[in-house]
């Protein structure tokens, strides 16, 4: 059985190779922009496709007509790549390739790795998971578990903690939301990739270790193909299109439609929903930041409601690789001074 569904995995793994999103870095930076470029090419694929079909089930009125053209102008409206929110994000995009070809890519650290690194340096834990179904069930669940808790502490960080809000503040002063061109500040990126790469593969290869779990090909490929399907739906967190997991996997899992309210200027959706598509629901509902939305939610996509339109700190390039580094040092003021500068 067990052999049966690793043969799965595997040829699921080997078909994401071909259809879902991968970067390669080791034939310099052209080929990287070129597989960049094919992988916003797939990104876009799956966003219609999948897109196509929840119009047709869920928001086709009754008596359209089931076009292919009526669905495209529902998932790819002109206004939202007309407006000069997207061109910003358009900008992005090469300087985000630079940034991680050159930098990013060391702080790749896998829970695999640090498993090994740990038996290495300190040997064999006196109990073990022997290899099955079981070992394997673990060492996927650890690995997930890992990437997923680094992920929020990253993005609770982010929102409560001035100085870093200032960085991560650049993402949420989109005025449009589209699944390709997501706009992110160089240093917010690296230090989520940390807490992610570093610190998911600290806590998930520790977890390993701790359980006497050992690292194997087949968890491997069985961690790719759940994360290619936590991509495709991820591919609907930053668009105006709605995707659930239904009712009851939305209190554990945690959907697109919640990272949409994420996105809200709104001041009761604010610092909401911090989870990461397909984790869990458990983190917001512990720190108290979740906030179940309804399916015809009002949204107003911003930061905040005052920095919109012209008073968007963020609606020039300049602006947003810039700003943010005077705007976070300005945190660290001591609050005395602070006020006094204010009266």
């Amino acid at each position: 059985m067990v052999e049966l569904f690793g043969g799965f995995a595997d040829a699921i793994a080997r078909m994401w190779d071909v259809l879902g999103p991968h970067a390669d870095r080791s034939n310099g930076f052209l080929a990287f922009v070129v597989s960049s470029l094919v992988n916003m090419a797939r990104n876009y694929f799956w966003f219609v496709l999948i897109g196509m079909a929840i119009w047709a089930l869920f928001v086709r009125k009754r008596g359209e007509s089931l076009s292919p053209l009526n669905a495209l102008r529902y998932l790819l409206p002109a206004s939202f790549y007309t407006h000069r929110s997207v061109r910003i994000d358009a900008m992005m995009v090469p300087i985000s390739w630079i940034l991680n070809f050159t930098v990013f890519a060391a702080l790749a650290l896998g829970a695999a790795v640090v498993q090994l690194w740990l038996v290495q340096s300190f040997g064999h834990m006196p109990w073990a998971v022997s290899a099955g179904w079981m070992a394997v069930t673990l060492q996927v669940v650890f690995t997930l578990l890992g990437t997923d808790l680094g992920r929020f502490a990253w993005h609770y960080q982010g929102h409560f903690v001035p100085f870093f809000w200032e960085f991560h503040k650049g993402h949420h002063s989109a005025e449009v939301l589209h699944p390709v061109f997501i706009r992110t500040h160089p240093v917010d990126m690296f230090i989520r990739l940390a807490y992610m790469n570093v610190g998911g593969g600290l806590i998930g290869g520790g977890l390993m270790y701790l359980a006497g779990v050992d690292a194997s090909p087949m968890a491997a490929s069985w961690v790719i193909v759940i994360r290619a399907l936590s991509h495709l739906a991820e591919e609907f967190e930053h668009s105006h299109v709605v995707f659930s997991f239904g009712k009851t996997l939305d209190n554990i899992f945690y959907p697109p439609s919640f990272h949409r309210v994420h996105h809200s200027a709104l001041l009761h959706h604010r610092d909401k929903n911090l989870g990461l598509t397909g984790g869990l629901c458990l983190w917001d509902k512990l720190c108290g930041t979740l906030y179940v939305p309804t399916r015809d939610e009002h949204i107003v996509f911003g930061s905040s409601l005052e920095e919109l339109g012209d008073h968007n700190p963020h609606r020039t390039l300049r602006g947003f690789l810039c700003g943010p580094f005077l705007e976070a040092f300005r945190t660290l003021r001591p609050r005395r001074a602070t006020a006094a500068l204010e009266t």
